[in-house]
């Protein structure tokens, strides 16, 4: 639930985000939530062990003719009636060995984690501004912000100075009242990224029970947990509940 949406002043978007040097009205969102994007893998991957999953560290390849036979991960081979494909931005280099192609890239974000020393900042609000980059307090004095997003970095690993520029200056000029805080970490990810906006979510007809789920892009936190119930379902030949004709995941 939203709940009760309300056009505030600026005095009271810094009560809110003490940081923020915005001078004109702002639009707060009191159910808006945040998310630990590594607490949230955690928890999904106990909450599966519990029903029965089991984990395999390795490197995986699909072994399919005209139909899924299972997986091989490293020396070990698993087999499966069905198999679904959320490799990311690596999904490429998993199906194209078995002849399927899915337009998915990689697009790098940089993203900072900065802390305000003894400032108590577990109730601040996330700050969305009129940008594709974004403010989110945690409870221990830390705050998040970012992130860049980079279409043509492949999957180079590195933290550039073009992108510590981008995403401080972006920062600051929200909320200059974060210019003394202290740079703890940047963090490298890879968003898969498709060929527009919409996942790529649904069965490969030429490939029987090959399942992608994939194109998530930077909403893979929101959508990510209802894309792979979706993508369970197929698994399991039931009713995906949606029309999933806009995301053929091969178009």
């Amino acid at each position: 639930m939203a709940g009760e949406v309300e056009l505030v002043d600026a005095r009271r978007a810094r009560e809110l985000f003490p940081p923020l040097g915005h001078d004109g009205p702002a639009v707060h969102i009191p159910g808006g939530a945040r998310l630990d994007g590594r607490s949230v893998r955690d928890a999904m991957l106990r909450a599966a062990v519990r029903h029965g999953a089991r984990i395999v560290d390795g490197t995986a390849a699909i072994v399919a003719d005209s139909a899924v036979r299972g997986v091989r991960v490293d020396d070990e081979f698993v087999g499966a009636d069905a198999v679904i494909a959320a490799a990311g931005a690596w999904s490429p280099h998993l199906l194209e060995p078995i002849g399927v192609r899915v337009r998915v890239a990689p697009q790098r974000g940089q993203i900072m984690h900065l802390r305000l020393p003894g400032v108590e900042t577990a109730n601040w609000p996330v700050v969305l501004p009129r940008s594709r980059h974004y403010l989110l307090a945690f409870d221990d004095s830390r705050i998040v912000v970012g992130a860049t997003r980079e279409d043509d970095a492949g999957f180079d690993h590195r933290v550039t100075a073009a992108g510590m520029a981008e995403v401080l200056g972006e920062a600051l000029s929200v909320a200059p009242g974060l210019a003394g805080a202290t740079h703890l970490e940047t963090r490298i990810g890879f968003r898969p990224v498709g060929p527009d906006i919409q996942p790529l979510l649904g069965a490969v007809p030429q490939v029987g029970g090959l399942i992608v789920a994939n194109g998530l892009g930077a909403s893979g936190l929101m959508m990510g947990p209802y894309a792979g119930a979706v993508a369970a379902r197929l698994a399991r030949r039931a009713d995906p509940g949606i029309d999933l004709t806009p995301y053929d995941p091969l178009r």
